[in-house]
């Protein structure tokens, strides 16, 4: 059976990078939200019905690979097994569509998980100062999130 119904939505070897990164911080979260839909959709009004117009525009929504929780912090994470355009692209939309799908009061935050990282992202990640982690360079910038400590 597939891993594919613990983590809709994650690709294989995105699944494999996110079995990585749990080990190490799973803990630390109090729980994790997967496939979350964000954002309005795209409406198709020229379905036949209703109930159709409104399952294509769920469908249509954007999907956050995992939210997780720590206490009143929400950290919308991407998972990928390589960080490139589009993957910031996402992590830069997420958190804005986050808090506009889910309005409320907590800590917002993102994180990118990743395989490897195309070289010329790296500059990116860190002139904007996105958290990233990879089994190879670890974390990056987490301090903008929380002291988060490693599990040994």
């Amino acid at each position: 059976m597939s891993r594919n119904h613990q983590y809709p939505h994650l690709l294989p070897d995105d699944i494999l990078v996110w079995e990585k990164f749990l080990p190490i911080y799973g803990r630390l979260f109090d729980h994790f939200d997967y496939d979350v839909r964000v954002g309005k959709g795209r409406p198709r009004p020229d379905l036949p019905t209703a109930a159709l117009v409104r399952m294509a525009t769920d469908l249509s929504k954007r999907r956050i690979d995992a939210v997780g929780h720590i206490g009143d912090l929400r950290l919308v994470i991407e998972i990928t097994h390589t960080i490139g355009l589009k993957a910031l692209g996402q992590i830069i939309a997420y958190p804005v569509l986050y808090r506009n799908s889910y309005p409320g009061q907590y800590a917002l935050r993102q994180l990118l998980v990743a395989g490897v990282l195309q070289s010329d992202i790296i500059q990116v990640l860190e002139s904007k100062h996105i958290p990233y982690w990879t089994p190879e360079l670890g974390l990056h910038f987490m301090k903008l999130l929380t002291d988060l400590k490693p599990l040994k």
